[in-house]
């Protein structure tokens, strides 16, 4: 059951990167 939320986490994070990276 914690895989989920970690796997979502994740790949929030690496969105959030993308994003400020996109953004500089």
């Amino acid at each position: 059951m914690w895989t989920k939320p970690v796997i979502v986490e994740v790949a929030v994070g690496l969105e959030i990167n993308c994003y400020a990276c996109a953004d500089l």
